[in-house]
Order: C-alpha cells, then sequence, then structure tokens
C-alpha cells in the first residue's frame, strides 16, 4: 500500500511538473505576442507624435520669417493630417491631457497673427511639453531601441517629403521640403536623447551617426540629392538595433 502511494505521489509530482512548464512556456509566448503586440504600436504612436512637433519646430522658423501662412499651416498639418493616430490611445489613458493638447495645438493656430514670436514660441514649447507628456503616459520608461527606429521612420518619410519637395534643385512644394528639414531635425534629437541610456559600443555607434546628420542638413540646405546619405543613416541605425 505504502508502495503504491509512492507511486502515485511520483506520477502526481511528473503531471504537476509537466503542468507547470507547459503553464510557464505559455505565459512566456503570451507575453511575448503582448510585446511584440505592443511595440509597433508604442513605435508608431511616439512616430507621429515626432512628426507632429517636426512641424511645431518648422512654424516656429516660418514665424521668425513672418510667413504667417506657412506657419499657420505647420500648426494645422499635426491637427488635421496626425491627430488621430494618437488620440485613440490617449484618450484610453488620459482623456483630459487628450483634450488639452487638442485645445492648445487649435488656439496656436487661430491665433498666428495675434503672438509676436515671443508669446508664439512660449506657446509652442508649451504645446511641446504636452506632445511629451503623451509620450510618456504611453512609453513610461525611456527606451533607446523605440528611439532608434522611430529615428530611422522619420528618415524614411523625410525623405519621401524632399522627393516631393525639391526637383531638379528646386523647391516646387515649399512645406514638403520645410518637412523634411523638421523630421531630419526630430530624429537627430531622438539618437541624442538615446546615448546616455547606451553601453560604449552602442555610443560609439550612435555618435557615428550624429556626425552624417550635418552633412545631410547641408545636403537638404542645397537641394541636393539625400536619397544616398539617408540610405546610410538608416543602415547604421539598422545595423545598431537589429531590425
Amino acid at each position: 500500500m505504502r508502495k503504491f502511494n509512492l507511486s502515485i505521489t511520483k506520477s502526481n509530482l511528473f503531471i504537476l511538473s509537466c503542468l507547470g512548464s507547459f503553464l510557464f512556456l505559455s505565459l512566456q509566448v503570451s507575453t511575448f505576442g503582448l510585446v511584440s503586440g505592443q511595440m509597433p504600436n508604442q513605435i508608431e504612436y511616439v512616430y507621429n507624435i515626432e512628426q507632429m512637433k517636426g512641424h511645431l519646430e518648422q512654424a516656429i522658423v516660418n514665424k521668425e520669417d513672418g510667413n504667417i501662412t506657412l506657419t499657420r499651416a505647420h500648426i494645422l498639418h499635426p491637427i488635421v493630417e496626425i491627430y488621430d493616430f494618437i488620440e485613440a490611445p490617449l484618450v484610453t489613458v488620459d482623456s483630459n491631457l487628450n483634450h488639452t493638447l487638442y485645445t492648445s495645438l487649435s488656439e496656436l493656430s487661430r491665433n498666428v497673427e495675434k503672438l509676436d514670436l515671443s508669446q508664439f514660441t512660449e506657446e509652442t514649447e508649451k504645446s511641446n511639453q504636452l506632445l511629451n507628456d503623451a509620450i510618456k503616459l504611453i512609453v513610461p520608461q525611456e527606451n533607446s531601441t523605440l528611439n532608434l527606429i522611430v529615428a530611422s521612420w522619420l528618415f524614411d518619410v523625410a525623405n519621401t517629403e524632399y522627393e516631393s519637395g525639391v526637383r531638379e534643385g528646386k523647391v516646387v512644394e515649399i512645406i514638403e521640403y520645410q518637412d523634411a528639414s523638421g523630421f531630419i531635425s526630430r530624429a537627430e534629437s531622438l539618437i541624442e536623447d538615446s546615448l546616455p541610456m547606451l553601453n560604449q559600443t552602442m555610443k560609439s555607434s550612435a555618435e557615428d551617426v550624429l556626425s552624417l546628420i550635418s552633412p545631410l542638413k547641408s545636403k537638404v540646405q542645397n537641394k541636393a540629392d539625400v536619397q544616398t546619405p539617408i540610405s546610410e543613416l538608416k543602415q547604421k541605425i539598422s545595423n545598431m538595433t537589429g531590425i
């Protein structure tokens, strides 16, 4: 009888062990699916917000130049073309921030002419801070890999906008041309922000990427071809992230 009980105990332990292993494996698979499902959403979310920041940056540039039409255009683009892509996840976590951010951008577009440069810059920075708050709600921890991927996406869209804005060394679509400059600037900022999070080897690679951005900006300024340098930048970032 004792022998039989011992046999049952061992059998039960074996079954429980297998069940535990199965549950652990299932949990790992589920967690991986969750992360792999969420991560692209986080990347897309941050990518859209960084485009909005690029537009706001160009709005200030145009305000400095006294071009009200282009200033307003760069404020309206985040509202009309991009905001829908960030609103749903933002409302889910903080509807008040969503309302405040949308209101801030809308008022900024309405008051482009009324505000002097100092006031406009101050109000634009407030909108930028709200955009930063919106990022932290969805991506609460700093993530160098995410930053680098978003930077690569920004270089990609900058190339697309530049091709639409420049023909044979001449600007044919000023807004698209300026968009390219704004997106390159935001990509640069993301890479710079990632430096403190990287180990020495990765930091060296990131600094190598940053060293190529200044020549790229010069090409943009001179309306030269940018496809090759942007491809090189994207490849270097891909080598860093493995993606």
